[in-house]
């Protein structure tokens, strides 16, 4: 192997190192602290209260997944839409605010490296959120009822599953959530106040949220295919319904990739203007 490769390969490993020492620094802040630990407390009774409405449901109408029914409510929206200005609200403000981007843009590594390392971090913690529903199918027996993915009421009163209306709904929640954590992470880019980051995050999401509802509005008109291309609502309706789509896996992740390249841009305007 020559000497020009050997230090490509170096250089490379020192690159994923500095990136992972961000990524872990980022992520402690979430779980060695109460912030994070009152998150994911809040995110469990949440979703066990999901559970216990979806199955009230479920003992009075069949024919659609359990994940639809605990998805398709009012409740769910409002912890969908706020969570994501709360997990990410802190991680470039409190930079500012606190006074430790100064050592972070001055230390040797590269604005993309910040970025993508509080990403990263942002989203793993994101999908940890929504691990606690993986046990759901385990557990046995729920009020007579054996907690499934579909449900299909039986004489016997059991119930039977199909293990893919579990992965759709998950696999939207993700998908969906590596935009909204870059949409945050741009927020709080753009000030040193977690309130103002929170605030602005928050209304960037309604607002993309009822630009899918336009249709609901207005009717249909010649742009509308354009607004539920976009319904957050919609797709996360279909996919509960066991109707796995790729549009919106190109939509949310080129979406990701061009807010995570602005959001670098920003980062590193402020770092060669100190």
């Amino acid at each position: 192997m020559s000497e020009n490769s050997n230090t490509s390969i170096a250089r490379t490993r020192s690159w994923f190192y500095t990136l992972r020492t961000i990524f872990f620094r980022e992520f402690r802040s979430f779980l060695g602290t109460p912030f994070g630990w009152v998150i994911l407390g809040c995110a469990v009774a949440m979703q066990g209260f999901w559970l216990q409405t979806a199955l009230q449901i479920m003992t009075k109408a069949t024919g659609e997944s359990i994940m639809f029914y605990m998805l398709d409510n009012v409740n769910f929206w409002f912890f969908f839409i706020f969570i994501f200005p709360l997990i990410t609200m802190r991680s470039l403000a409190e930079e500012e605010s606190h006074g430790t981007m100064e050592g972070l843009l001055t230390a040797p590594v590269t604005t993309t490296q910040i970025v993508l390392g509080k990403y990263m971090a942002s989203l793993f913690f994101y999908v940890i959120l929504w691990l606690p529903m993986l046990l759901y199918p385990a557990m046995s027996d729920l009020g007579n009822l054996y907690t499934s993915i579909r449900y299909d009421v039986v004489p016997e009163g059991r119930i039977n599953y199909v293990p893919a209306d579990w992965f759709g709904p998950l696999s939207i929640l993700f998908i969906s959530g590596c935009f909204f954590i870059a949409l945050g992470l741009l927020c709080s880019s753009l000030t040193r106040s977690q309130i103002i980051a929170g605030i602005v995050c928050t209304c960037a999401i309604i607002i993309y949220y009822f630009m899918g509802r336009v249709p609901e509005l207005w009717g249909e008109f010649p742009a509308a295919p354009a607004f539920h291309y976009i319904s957050i609502s919609e797709q996360i309706s279909a996919f509960s319904r066991g109707l796995i789509d790729t549009r919106p896996l190109v939509l949310y992740i080129t979406l990701a990739v061009l807010i995570l390249a602005l959001t670098t841009r920003i980062v590193d305007y402020r770092r060669w203007h100190r």
